[in-house]
């Protein structure tokens, strides 16, 4: 059995610098295992799915956690939609000043997005950064559970899944604030008016 103390130094260097290009290769192609198709509106209930998307979104914006939101239209909304809503909203405040900042924009994929700019990297300290990473995260993690929970609580083909996070960013944009930045359908960042 080859113990490490035996390899010589180079080659534990060797099999050490192996293993991280494996393992960080590995990591890369793992970092969005969502690939984002052209929307599929087929099978969807578009107006009841943008209906519900903009009372979701005004209460989320609005900060309503105790908002309360029933099945409806074909449209299911098991427990961790509804969570994913409350936690949502209690962050809503948060969201809003990262916004309102100019470093945070809502793409066109129904997340939103840090603008990793010279400016924001002077803007505060790394912990403040670390922080909006948090904030970030948290809330696209929310966001992807209310994307996934209503369309496999409602059995709509994977492929109606792009849609769905099309129509939510749309109500988003809708209820945001004036001067927040989002991501239009040609890809360019506008501010709203």
């Amino acid at each position: 059995m080859l113990h490490w103390s035996r390899l010589p130094q180079a080659g534990a260097i060797l099999l050490v610098t192996a293993a991280i290009a494996i393992g960080g290769a590995g990591c890369r192609s793992a970092a969005n295992p969502f690939v984002h198709m052209r929307p599929d509106y087929q099978e969807l209930p578009v107006e009841a799915m943008r209906a519900l998307a903009l009372d979701i979104e005004t209460a989320v914006q609005e900060g309503l956690r105790d908002a309360e939101f029933a099945d409806r239209d074909g449209l299911v909304l098991n427990e961790e939609v509804r969570l994913a809503i409350r936690t949502r909203a209690a962050r809503s405040a948060l969201v809003n000043v990262f916004r309102d900042s100019g470093f945070a924009f809502e793409n066109r994929k129904g997340l939103i997005e840090i603008i990793r700019s010279k400016e924001y990297k002077r803007s505060g300290t790394s912990r403040d950064r670390d922080r909006n990473a948090i904030l970030v995260m948290g809330e696209n993690e929310n966001r992807w559970a209310i994307y996934e929970g209503i369309l496999k609580g409602s059995s709509f083909p994977a492929r109606a899944l792009s849609a769905i996070q099309e129509i939510f960013q749309e109500a988003r944009v809708q209820v945001m604030p004036a001067g927040q930045l989002y991501e239009d359908a040609s890809g360019n960042r506008v501010r709203k008016q």
